[in-house]
Formats: structure tokens, sequence, C-alpha cells
């Protein structure tokens, strides 16, 4: 969302203020009332002809009509009682094709913080792979202190973030705080394919970690399994911890990466249903256990799910956040788009674990303060990776 949009909602968030001052003001207001003309808008767009009018011919303010067309859609759509839903203009809709490719254009990191006013800087949630961050050495848990010049000490968050994004090839100059070190980095803002999988050996188990289900995955998947399977591992702990869903035909096909035929998934159409099958090309049948938590959603879900239901792969850790609904994003002729709410789904036990979330079955809880350092923690702290070693381990022998 542009940061116009993001005044716009703070904005609304004050209606009830801003209504009981303009009652408290009003006895001292310079007001004027022009009466309503003969004929009764019917429809939206006699409405905006009618308010444009009125606008034209006694406006002396600025008014930029793109942009009030484009909020005025936003806000018309949010209404729909559909938590998913949303409305992109044409360069939020680029942007986020951009993004479902795997495509990414900056420095590549995920900062998070708990502050609208940053106290002790901006922390780095996740350095992503393969983006210039990665290249120059930065590392997840580095605190961003200082940007250009400017100290995160006492500052925006906001403000912060603007610095932070710019334009392909610009650069930006960081002090960052890593363990009591300061560091400097200087990184330049390229395009580049974020790396979606991570992948190890643990001893004789391979360890994939899945960061989202956009389509440069499905390749990525496949090259960590074929690299995984010439090793001669004896199983897989696939990870998609954190990861928030992304495209249902690269689930269904990373998943059938893994399955003899079957069916991965049901979809549940406003009037009418269908079915998914495998295909019975799978790169590997050897057993599986996969590692979820509170922020594993949508396709992430419908992966964990359906390796349960066909292959009796167990799940660890804590349980999912519950989203059994998938979205489609319908283009619209001016370039902008409309996504929103069209199917639930379910995988082959038919189990409907929308706004419920699934249950593993073995609960496993981690050592952390908050969820916000999970990237920073070493591998020892990892109870839930531990676990499933274990239990994969015990299978495989």
């Amino acid at each position: 969302m542009n940061k116009n949009r993001r005044n716009i909602i703070f904005a609304v968030s004050l209606t009830f203020f801003v209504t009981a001052l303009l009652f408290s003001l009003v006895s001292c207001s310079l007001l004027q009332f022009i009466p309503a003309g003969s004929a009764e808008p019917v429809n939206i767009d006699e409405k905006l002809t009618e308010i444009n009018a009125y606008i034209d011919k006694y406006g002396i303010m600025p008014f930029d009509k793109e942009k009030a067309l484009s909020n005025a859609v936003f806000f018309y759509v949010a209404t729909m009682e559909d938590p998913y839903c949303s409305y992109m203009d044409a360069a939020e809709y680029d942007a986020y094709l951009e993004e479902l490719s795997g495509s990414f254009t900056g420095i590549g990191i995920n900062v998070i913080t708990k502050d609208e006013i940053l106290k002790d800087g901006l922390l780095v949630y996740r350095v992503i792979g393969n983006s210039p961050a990665e290249n120059a050495g930065l590392k997840n848990g580095d605190i961003i202190i200082e940007a250009n010049g400017t100290s995160f000490f006492d500052y925006p968050y906001e403000d912060a973030i603007d610095i932070l994004l710019d334009e392909l090839g610009t650069s930006v100059d960081l002090v960052v705080d890593r363990a009591g070190e300061r560091l400097d980095f200087h990184i330049v803002r390229q395009n580049f394919t974020k790396r979606l999988v991570d992948f190890e050996i643990i001893g004789n188990l391979g360890y994939v970690i899945i960061y989202q289900f956009e389509s440069a995955a499905l390749e990525q998947f496949e090259e960590a399994l074929r690299s995984l399977e010439k090793s001669g591992v004896s199983g897989y702990i696939f990870d998609v911890r954190n990861n928030p869903g992304g495209e249902l035909n690269t689930v269904k096909n990373m998943v059938d990466c893994l399955v003899a035929k079957d069916e991965i998934v049901v979809l549940q159409y406003k009037e009418y249903e269908s079915s998914l099958y495998s295909s019975d090309n799978r790169i590997t049948d050897k057993p599986y256990v996969v590692l979820i938590n509170g922020d594993s959603a949508s396709a992430s879900e419908l992966f964990s799910s359906s390796l349960r239901d066909i292959c009796g792969s167990k799940l660890i850790g804590e349980q999912s956040y519950g989203k059994g609904v998938g979205q489609t994003t319908f283009s619209l002729s001016d370039g902008s788009a409309l996504k929103f709410t069209t199917f639930r789904y379910v995988t082959k036990s038919r189990y409907n674990y929308d706004g419920v979330g699934l249950e593993p079955d073995y609960i496993v809880s981690l050592p952390l303060e908050d969820n916000m350092y999970f990237y920073c923690m070493s591998r020892d702290e990892d109870t839930q990776l531990a676990k499933a070693i274990q239990v994969l381990g015990e299978e495989v022998e």
C-alpha cells in the first residue's frame, strides 16, 4: 500500500474525533449550502459526475481526481466482508506481479519493529536470499542504526522505510550494530530473483526451507530435491514456518514432486467443485516431516495438509494460521486489479482448517520471547527442528 493510502486509512481512524470537532466549531464556521439538483443520482457514475460538477464549478483547492477515484475504489472494495480482498492501482499491481514472479527491486531485506518511533534502530528480520544485501554481507539480526547519514534512534518507522526504498540503481549507506560491533555497508538497489528455497544436509537428512510459494519457488525446489537425492539423503524435513503462502499452481506442482498419483486439493467454488491431482511424476519417495508455526498460512498449510493426508507425514511445531480460502486476481482495463476470495479448499481428508489451523502431530514451542527474532536464533535454540530431526531419524532407521 502506498504512503498516500496509509495516510488515508489513518485519517479514517480519526473520523469520530474530527466529527466531534466539527460540531464544536460549527457556530463559528463560515458555511454555505448549495441546493441539490432536481435529479437524484441513481448510480455511482451519476453520483461522481454530480460531485465533480460541483467541485469543478466551486472548488478553489487542489483536487487530484485520479487519486480520488483510486481511493474511492479502494474503500468501495474494502466494504466487502472479505479480509483478503484488495484493490491495486496499476503501479501496485505491477509490483504485485513482479513479487509473484520472484523478482524484486531494492536491497532485499525484511525489517520489523514494535514501535512507530524507533528506539534502538531497525531490526533486520531476514536478509532475502540472492539479494544485494546478502551479497554485501548484511545478516539476519543486524540492527540498522543509520541510513544515508540519518540516525534511526528516536526516528519514525515510516520515514526510515522511505529512506530504505528508492529507485533501481540508487544506493544506500547503512550503519548497523551487529552484537555491539559497528559496521558500514554501501548497497546498490538492483533487480534480482529472490531465493525462495534454501537447503542443506543434516546428518543423513535433507533439510529444505520454503519461504514462499511464488512461481520461482518451483524450479528452486526441484533443484534442491535433485541435489539432495544425488547426495543420498534418507528423508526430508520441509520447513514452512513463517511461510505466508503463494500461488495455487506452484504449491500443487511442488506437492506433485513428492507424492504418487493422488488427489492433492479439492477446490470449492461458488457454483461447483473440482479436484486437482498429482501426475505420478515424483522426484523422491523418501519419508517426510513438515515444520509449521502460527505464521504458516494458506499455500503452506495446503502443502503440509496434503503431505499428511497422502503420505502420512508428521507435522511438527505450533498450530498453523488457518486460511482455507483462496483468492483470484482480476485485471481491470486501466491496468489496475481486483483480488478477492473466490473459493474454499480442503485436502484429501476433507478437513476444513479455515479459521482453525492445522494441529501438529508433535507440539513444540520455541524458546523465543518474540517471533520477530525467529531468524536470529542459533541452530541449537531451534527446538522444533531438533524434534523434526529426532522424529524423522527414528522413521528412516
